[in-house]
């Protein structure tokens, strides 16, 4: 785990948004720990768990007619389809 200190006057605006929350900072953290997205340290984007982007899928949605046409076409290249 890794700890940084901050300075007292952004430790008192932290609590102060965490009690307006009624929560205390420490709750407050906690909770914005698990709703913040995970960013790669050297790329800085959102990283997600495949479990995560398929938790976000609809199977029940319509194939467009361009994924349609990709998947019925013949492979072009080394594909091992």
């Amino acid at each position: 785990m890794t700890a940084i200190q901050l300075p007292d006057f952004q430790v008192a605006a932290l609590a102060a948004k965490a009690a307006a929350e009624g929560l205390t900072l420490e709750a407050w953290l906690g909770q914005l720990a698990t709703t913040v997205p995970r960013r790669g340290a050297r790329t800085g984007r959102v990283r997600y768990s495949l479990e995560e982007l398929v938790a976000q899928c609809d199977p029940s949605a319509p194939m467009s007619g361009e994924d349609a046409a990709w998947l019925n076409d013949q492979p072009v290249g080394r594909e091992a389809i």
